[in-house]
């Protein structure tokens, strides 16, 4: 095998003796062929450094999707944190609503009228401006939710406490004999009288409230009734134990509705108005007792 060359002409010859072949080149096709090679070889190397440089991109590409990945996460996590925090503010008007309707109570019953979730782990490397701004928001946003969740759950325990304290407040309040047994004509008050049968100062421990006899005699606020039955001077009678220290009492009635140990709400009825027992009249004797001492029904009834 050998390069022969001869005036303007190559001649390539591939093996040795008559199995020997022969290439003849021109100039014009030598030239073109080491161009084409040239340009194969340029075009390869093009292609090779296109090629790194997509590897380049890809793999930007996956770091991009990942930080984008994370953002969404960390969206999520944010989202999260604001509807918990929607939950705690619900949580404070319900509460708010309910402080305030309980004030109400009391007022118209007075006597005598979210944890933290952790951000994935980033891809490293040199932070961009960008990145590091993001970063800080981030740490300032988690900072202002971890505060606004312990302002909130301090709110929602001093609530819950104020709570606490109106509901036993509510319970004493419902407690107290507010309601008008039976409404009618007031023909005697608490305090000293002249009895109507002796004709003598007296003193008289509740209300006398005229009215037509049948009509329902109320419990003037919750209880358990621990005595009914009939007395010589009361006549039908019905005691109801309200707690806390109150008790009522209504008398002269026409029929008992509430047997011993029944357990009442306010306003059911409890009796009939009548005039059984020592009396001039269709009427009822209301009394109030406190620890056991009779005390001015005026001073609770509404």
């Amino acid at each position: 095998m050998g390069l022969v060359r001869e005036r303007h002409m190559f001649s390539l010859r591939i093996g040795y003796g008559e199995r020997a072949r022969e290439f003849r080149v021109g100039r014009t096709g030598l030239l073109t062929a080491v161009a084409t090679l040239a340009l194969v070889f340029f075009a390869a190397t093009h292609f090779l450094y296109d090629y790194r440089e997509n590897l380049s991109k890809i793999r930007d590409l996956r770091v991009l999707r990942q930080r984008v990945s994370e953002q969404n996460l960390t969206l999520y996590n944010l989202h999260s944190k604001f509807e918990s925090l929607e939950t705690e503010v619900e949580r404070l008007r319900a509460l708010d609503a309910r402080v305030r309707s309980l004030v109400r109570i009391n007022q118209s019953l007075r006597p005598g009228g979210a944890g933290k979730t952790g951000r994935p782990t980033g891809i490293g490397g040199m932070e961009t401006q960008e990145t590091a701004a993001t970063a800080r928001l981030d740490r300032l946003l988690d900072l202002r939710f971890e505060q606004l969740r312990k302002d909130v759950l301090v709110d929602v325990k001093d609530l819950e406490a104020l709570r606490e304290e109106l509901d036993s407040r509510r319970i004493v309040l419902e407690s107290i004999p507010a309601l008008w047994p039976v409404r009618g004509i007031l023909s005697s008050g608490f305090g000293v009288r002249t009895s109507p049968f002796t004709d003598t100062p007296v003193f008289h421990h509740g209300l006398d409230i005229i009215a037509r006899p049948g009509v329902p005699v109320r419990a003037a606020a919750a209880g358990k009734v621990v005595r009914s039955g009939y007395e010589s001077l009361f006549g039908n009678v019905v005691v109801v134990e309200h707690g806390y220290g109150y008790r009522t009492l209504y008398a002269h009635l026409g029929k008992q509705l509430a047997a011993a140990g029944d357990i009442v709400q306010k306003g059911d009825p409890v009796g009939t108005v009548g005039e059984t027992g020592r009396t001039t009249g269709a009427h009822l004797h209301y009394e109030v007792h406190v620890n056991g001492l009779a005390v001015n029904p005026f001073r609770f009834l509404k």
